[in-house]
């Protein structure tokens, strides 16, 4: 069943960014490592205690970030389930912080420091098993579960529903893509000409769950074969990646179910220093010495 893997976006505060995602909403920090493209690059990924693919949030951390501008193409929202019976708390929680939030039915909608919009939908789910949970103080049955929904904006929507009808057989049904019981994907119309400019906010990618190497290397055949517009297949150590530009614009990254973040630091120790995967750990020094200084 089609289920999300994670969303990129970009941040210029690596402080702030940590505080709200850690601090406020109550995910735990489960890897500190660096862009695989850009070793200069700092890239921090959120989740539940174990950081299971559906429940990552990642941020690229580049100090010098501009405002972003979005126009002809982009991915915006992130979208996290919430058990049931969690609405109020999370209410209460995002007063605490002094948060300004609005309230539609089982929604609460308000925004990160970069201005991206979050929305967490409470669900009839029943809370994370034991061994997601993350120690802090966001109650073990009020925990957020994992992603839910995205957005990608884009100036063809029929073009974009043709390529996940083609190419994975996914139906777009009133601009939405069901991917399972609780989460899906909008394709909603942008009437703006003017390219998108990334800047803060600004996701990169939205990533879907492919079960194994296998599946991901039949993916790519297919992509290869229908003529999409494949970026590149390649091997993130924590996962297999397959980034492919929807004809739209966005990029959509399919990405495999493990190894998993224990690859190079114990599940206790996971976020607690940077690691870098077995083929970056040679070039440790080099890395360390040249990393965006934050601003």
């Amino acid at each position: 069943m089609p289920a999300f893997h994670h969303i990129s976006l970009l941040t210029k505060d690596s402080h702030e960014n940590v505080h709200f995602y850690t601090e406020i909403l109550g995910m735990r920090f489960v890897k500190n490592t660096v862009n695989q493209d850009n070793h200069r690059m700092l890239h921090y990924y959120y989740g539940d205690y174990q950081g299971a693919p559906g429940s990552v949030v990642t941020f690229f951390i580049i100090p010098s970030l501009g405002h972003r501008y979005e126009n002809q193409n982009f991915i915006s929202t992130i979208g996290l389930k919430l058990p049931q019976t969690s609405m109020a708390y999370w209410q209460e929680r995002l007063n605490k912080y002094s948060i300004d939030y609005s309230v539609n039915d089982r929604q609460i909608h308000f925004f990160d420091p970069d201005q991206v919009e979050i929305i967490l939908t409470e669900t009839d789910l029943p809370p994370l098993a034991m061994d997601h949970q993350v120690n802090n103080d966001v109650p073990a049955d009020k925990q957020i579960i994992g992603l839910h929904s995205s957005q990608l904006h884009v100036s063809d929507p029929q073009a974009t529903s043709a390529f996940f009808e083609t190419f994975l057989g996914w139906a777009t049904v009133n601009q939405r893509i069901q991917l399972n019981a609780t989460d899906f994907l909008e394709i909603l119309p942008t009437e703006a000409n003017k390219p998108s400019h990334m800047g803060r906010g600004s996701a990169d990618h939205i990533a879907f769950a492919v079960v194994d190497d296998t599946a991901l290397n039949e993916l790519y055949q297919r992509a290869e074969k229908q003529g999409w517009q494949i970026e590149k297949l390649v091997s993130r150590g924590y996962f297999k990646s397959l980034y492919i530009r929807e004809p739209g614009g966005n990029r959509i990254e399919f990405a495999t179910l493990t190894p998993g973040f224990t690859l190079d630091e114990p599940l206790e120790k996971l976020g607690e220093s940077l690691a870098l995967p077995p083929f970056l750990a040679k070039q440790r020094d080099e890395i360390e010495a040249n990393i965006y200084p934050e601003r």
